[in-house]
């Protein structure tokens, strides 16, 4: 009876005392800025009770970044435990770019916004990030355009720099390709007085057995020589011995396409037509030197617009093509 006694009294004794919650703290505690903090982050579960969860954390701020002290109360349930910590909060999350195009074209001359290619700049916490006209440090983004010219031809890189509240940068390019100016290739048809659609004059030509010229008083015809290149050491109209031309330059310093109709002019003066540049056998020379004159900048034809005309002879049929400038834009 003595023993089942005291049994009874230490039973007693046992229930009336709890152990304390054993929790073990982990060192060094990183957490990412804006997000919610996990009990694995603060404590080692091999070391500490089971069951072991966090009833309250006091002092903590999730959305600023720095070193922060902090209370936080555990539990399981039946017993809490309180504990003093030190928890570090980074932004190691970079802003996301996306844009609409990696690669976006257009048509010299063609006006360009470039933020119309930007499909979103946020931040993974902040949300979307406003644009700004100038360089900026945090929560925003700019462009950088670089060497962007939507007049000239070429391929061009824009990128985009973001920053989010907390200085982290991105940075994101596409290309813009510019593709030279589109030119409207003028359907030419003869009339019956021999001119074309494009108000050119003739450009005497070779009947099947005999050579036609000009008459020298026919000022809408191109040339008033035959299509013969003059012989060396030929004579000039004013009867004067001349030395062999060594090739016709415009005023660009390029050869003559057609030098056989007058080698001793300037491409510029065998034309009748007022404003005509040249003459050249195909239309896809004419368009092929128009475009490369078009991007020379110390001409008087940069970016400018053009057509390609057609010359005919005295037969009516097309013999050659000019270039007209629009040099009014």
């Amino acid at each position: 009876m003595i023993k089942l006694r005291y049994l009874f009294i230490l039973c007693v004794f046992c229930i009336g005392c709890t152990s304390e919650l054993d929790v073990t703290i982990n060192d060094n505690i990183v957490i990412e800025y804006g997000h919610a903090i996990h009990k694995n982050v603060l404590i080692d579960a091999k070391k500490s009770n089971k069951n072991v969860s966090v009833s309250k954390i006091e002092g903590l701020d999730i959305n600023k970044i720095g070193r922060q002290e902090v209370k936080v109360t555990f539990t399981d349930g039946s017993r809490t435990l309180e504990k003093q910590m030190v928890i570090d909060v980074e932004d190691t999350a970079y802003p996301i770019i996306k844009f609409k195009k990696k690669v976006v074209t257009l048509n010299a001359g063609e006006k360009y916004d470039v933020r119309n290619n930007i499909k979103t700049v946020k931040d993974p916490v902040d949300g979307d990030l406003a644009y700004s006209d100038k360089k900026t440090e945090k929560n925003g983004y700019y462009i950088d355009s670089g060497k962007l010219n939507t007049k000239k031809a070429g391929t061009y890189e824009v990128t985009v720099i973001a920053k989010d509240v907390n200085g982290n940068e991105a940075k994101e390019s596409f290309k813009v390709v510019v593709k030279k100016k589109k030119v409207v290739r003028p359907v030419s048809e003869p009339t019956n007085n021999g001119v074309s659609n494009s108000n050119t004059s003739n450009v005497s030509g070779q009947s099947n057995n005999n050579t036609n010229t000009s008459n020298n008083t026919n000022k809408g015809n191109a040339s008033n020589s035959t299509n013969k290149e003059p012989a060396k050491n030929d004579t000039s109209s004013s009867g004067n011995k001349t030395n062999k031309p060594s090739g016709n330059k415009k005023d660009d310093g390029v050869l003559c396409p057609l030098a056989v109709y007058d080698p001793y002019q300037p491409c510029d003066k065998i034309m009748g037509p007022k404003g005509g540049y040249g003459v050249y056998p195909t239309m896809e020379a004419a368009m092929d030197d128009g475009y490369r004159l078009w991007e020379i900048k110390n001409t008087p034809y940069y970016n400018k617009g053009f057509t390609v005309g057609t010359l005919f002879n005295n037969l009516n049929r097309p013999q050659a093509y000019t270039i007209f400038w629009d040099l009014e834009h």
